[in-house]
């Protein structure tokens, strides 16, 4: 019972900073559907570059990515959030995460030569992909509030803090999926019209990655025992 007291609280204070960043920058939240536009737009302006279109494309992303976990990152910092930093933003992380794409590109090229002849290469290469969204679904935070540049030591990173708080990381990670899972047609079912539904859909998004950024502070830089001495003490006091 202790344990479910203390991380109900642990989440709840890392909802509440998310929700204060969200008061503070406000704007932001209509962040996630510029960057969904700007891959549209992207994809479509660059898809036409034949041989030179998966890089073109792919540099594009993650320069769009980079943007957006500049501005998550601020929040995060508990800042106020800046449209002029916009041009910055693009170069912030824009290596790692395409160090990160690098790798991840290799391993499923790899992967795709040793399956090509065997029967079940569709299902095992969706298996690695579940593999990958798992382990490496940190990979954001550790971006921006690590700083880790080269590919293999983000996911390395990133695999030792699965590793060590998968638990505490998807529980509420899971929950708030569920949202989005359910919400999502319960909203257009009732009517509602999609464009309001994507705004609505890109606000929780965002409201959700900044909490998952709180969260992963207080995880990475503690465990368990920490924790729960920390948090259960405030309940004592």
């Amino acid at each position: 019972m202790r344990v479910i007291q203390v991380y109900a609280r642990i989440y709840g204070r890392c909802l509440a900073r998310a929700a204060v960043g969200m008061r503070r920058n406000p704007w932001t939240l209509l962040l996630p559907v510029a960057v969904w536009t700007g891959m549209l737009v992207a994809q479509s302006f660059l898809g036409g570059l034949g041989i030179l279109s998966g890089l073109a494309t792919a540099l594009a992303l993650s320069a769009l990515f980079s943007s957006y976990l500049h501005f998550v990152g601020e929040i995060v910092s508990e800042a106020r959030v800046k449209v002029a930093e916009l041009a910055k933003s693009f170069g912030s992380y824009f290596w790692a995460v395409i160090n990160v794409g690098f790798v991840v590109w290799v391993v499923e090229w790899l992967m795709s030569l040793a399956l090509a002849r065997n029967r079940q290469a569709l299902a095992i290469m969706m298996i690695v992909r579940f593999a990958e969204f798992v382990l490496l679904n940190a990979t954001p935070e550790v971006i921006y509030l690590r700083g880790t540049y080269g590919g293999l030591a983000t996911v390395q990173r990133t695999f030792d803090f699965i590793v060590a708080n998968w638990i505490e990381w998807f529980i509420p990670n899971l929950a708030l999926g569920a949202a989005f899972w359910w919400g999502v047609p319960l909203l257009v079912g009732l009517g509602v019209p999609v464009p309001f539904v994507g705004v609505a859909v890109g606000a929780l998004f965002h409201f959700v990655m900044a909490f998952r950024g709180f969260l992963f502070e207080v995880l990475d830089s503690s465990s368990h025992r920490q924790r729960m001495y920390r948090f259960a003490a405030r309940d004592d006091a």
